[in-house]
């Protein structure tokens, strides 16, 4: 069987670079090829709800950005983090305890920040429906690209936190109960579910281009992981993202890929959802209700404590 994590006889560190650039032009190609900004503009104006009065729209946005500024504050106010990295020097597995600003070079953070910058972007439309005035083409744009990033990234992190990376603490009978933190339910769940309900409760009309947006956020990770671990914090948070790795290439490309196929799938949903509401909505809930997890699995008498 194939390891897909193990490092070649040669470093693929110029491969998987080169790899992304062409990834990133052919995508900025597409961009403008499809007219992204004009399909951007044309889905912000479904960001409103028809079914509910605009102002519990605009409160429950404002309680999805509450929640997850709450949960960013609480990332740095806490005084030690704790992670099993893979030192970009010795190409092995250490435990560190990361510190502040340090919290947020994982992929889950940054779903956290890109559902941040959403809800607020969202409360800003919602605010000038009530002033009757007009935001800039580009914010509104920002705010429908931002959406199509989150989603497939929300997605995408709630379902490897609950069918890879628990599973996995769970057979090493690994002591995992920093996951179910507030900060970590609030990544690894509820971004999720904050977004589902904005679908639900607006039904926006989303384009399968949006998809690109998720090649784009998975190549920003994929690009800053590298710098990071070499010059930065000395270590990637995650094995395959080291563009060392023998078939870095196609692992690193497969996170953007895999970041813009959960899109898709949030896209098509929706589709169904404009369709037929009742069987949309209970399809999403049982999607969402499939990829998330709120307590371990494991008794704590069967836990390995982990210093």
């Amino acid at each position: 069987m194939v390891d897909l994590f193990q490092y070649g006889p040669k470093d693929a560190t110029v491969q998987s670079l080169t790899t992304l650039g062409v990834i990133a032009f052919l995508s900025s190609f597409l961009f403008f090829f499809l007219d992204l900004p004009s399909l951007l503009l044309e889905s912000s104006d479904s960001f409103s709800s028809t079914w509910i009065p605009s102002f519990l729209v605009l409160l429950w946005r404002i309680i999805c950005f509450g929640v997850c500024v709450g949960a960013i504050v609480y990332m740095f106010r806490m005084k030690s983090g704790q992670m099993f990295v893979i030192m970009h020097a010795t190409k092995e597995e250490k435990l560190v305890h990361p510190l502040g600003i340090e919290k947020f070079v994982t992929f889950s953070s940054w779903t956290l920040i890109l559902n941040t910058s959403y809800f607020f972007l969202a409360i800003m439309f919602s605010l000038s429906g009530f002033v009757d005035g007009t935001l800039p083409e580009w914010l509104l744009g920002s705010m429908v690209g931002v959406f199509a990033m989150a989603v497939g990234s929300a997605f995408l992190t709630s379902t490897i936190v609950r069918f890879v990376i628990l599973p996995g603490e769970l057979k090493k009978g690994r002591n995992h109960e920093r996951q179910f933190w507030f900060h970590n339910q609030i990544m690894h769940n509820f971004c999720a579910i904050f977004l589902v309900g904005e679908i639900l409760l607006c039904q926006p009309n989303l384009a399968p281009e949006f998809m690109l947006f998720g090649i784009y956020i998975g190549l920003f990770y994929a690009l800053f992981a590298y710098p990071y671990a070499k010059y930065g914090g000395g270590y990637y948070v995650y094995s395959f993202i080291d563009p060392r790795l023998q078939y870095a290439p196609f692992l690193l490309s497969g996170l953007a890929v895999l970041v813009s196929t959960f899109y898709l799938g949030v896209w098509l949903m929706s589709v169904l959802l404009s369709k037929s509401g009742f069987i949309g909505a209970i399809l999403f809930i049982a999607w969402v209700m499939l990829i998330v997890q709120f307590r371990s699995e494991l008794s704590p008498e069967d836990e390995i404590i982990t210093l």
